[in-house]
């Protein structure tokens, strides 16, 4: 099966109308690029939608990478999820991703893409499976602007 597929535990539907003034809520108003930009990427939600389930992100993972998928490459992403999680959530939730990336195959390859606080910007890392080399890809300012391709 092949999909577009998230989890929140509160999610918000980008491609309803009613939907706007709360996501635009999360904007800081002085901040009249990201407005703008924003509202490209409702266009773009509205015309390509994903599935976002009301879900914790452990127990998600743990039944959508239960199994490889034969000719689909799976790919998780996340972006500033960790600092949100227990510690204890944050092993439970690498622990899944690792385990589904040992099942991998070369016909069903899984990729961890993450973007998360480094040290002095978000680090995007890149672990790919079969194999499991993990690598620093880019570096992004906070909400993605000045992106450095490393």
């Amino acid at each position: 099966m092949v999909e577009r597929r998230g989890c929140d535990l509160n999610p918000i539907d980008p491609t309803l109308d009613e939907s706007r003034p709360l996501l635009l809520s999360f904007i800081w108003p002085d901040q009249s690029g990201r407005f703008q930009q924003f509202t490209e990427v409702l266009e773009v939600a509205r015309r390509v939608p994903a599935q976002v389930d009301r879900s914790d992100a452990i127990p998600w993972l743990q039944t959508h990478l239960a199994g490889p998928c034969p000719s689909v490459a799976t790919v998780v992403f996340h972006s500033c999820v960790m600092p949100y999680l227990s510690e204890e959530a944050r092993e439970n939730m690498q622990r899944i991703i690792v385990q589904a990336g040992q099942r991998a195959t070369g016909d069903a390859p899984l990729a961890w893409l993450s973007m998360e606080p480094g040290i002095e910007q978000s680090d995007v890392h890149l672990t790919m499976w079969p194999g499991g080399e993990r690598r620093l890809i880019a570096q992004s300012g906070h909400h993605g602007r000045d992106v450095k391709v490393l």
